[in-house]
């Protein structure tokens, strides 16, 4: 693995795990060994499951996320990613306070995907509507942003 990718949330359970997940299965098959795919929370425990609701509605999209197990958001983990993803402003801005070296590659997901200044809602609790709308919203971004990552991808390989 040349280039990483890392997903930023609150607890590791909803958006960034289920981010994680459509992000790897929208990298096309030959460049899957080229990109690493992980995910953290600021507020992050070590191994919580993804909620049931993030889980269903992953797998509503063929996205398999029934495996992840949550990972609080470190230094070592800031520092070997290429490019960090922040759900909100707030995730952001605690990825500077842990890492300052690491705000150059940190973006909020709306802001690298589509230069917007979105925040992704958290679903916690919410009905499973929410779910599915905070994965249909990430789904877009990540599809807007994907060139990009990939060329970032290749350009970390010369």
């Amino acid at each position: 693995m040349s280039f990483s990718v890392l997903l930023v949330c609150t607890g590791n359970t909803c958006r960034s795990a289920m981010a994680e997940g459509i992000l790897r299965s929208l990298i096309p098959e030959p460049r899957r060994g080229d990109v690493l795919v992980e995910s953290a929370g600021t507020a992050g425990l070590v191994g919580v499951p993804v909620t049931e609701s993030a889980r269903s509605v992953c797998l509503e999209h063929g996205v398999d996320i029934g495996s992840h197990m949550s990972s609080p958001l470190t230094r070592m983990l800031l520092g070997r990613s290429n490019l960090v993803f922040a759900m909100t402003r707030a995730h952001g801005e605690y990825v500077a306070s842990v890492d300052p070296e690491s705000a150059g590659r940190t973006f909020l997901l709306s802001e690298f995907a589509d230069g917007s200044d979105v925040d992704v809602p958290d679903p916690i609790g919410a009905p499973i509507e929410s779910y599915e709308s905070v994965f249909e919203m990430m789904e877009g971004y990540l599809k807007r942003a994907l060139p990009a990552i990939m060329k970032l991808a290749g350009e970390g390989e010369r």
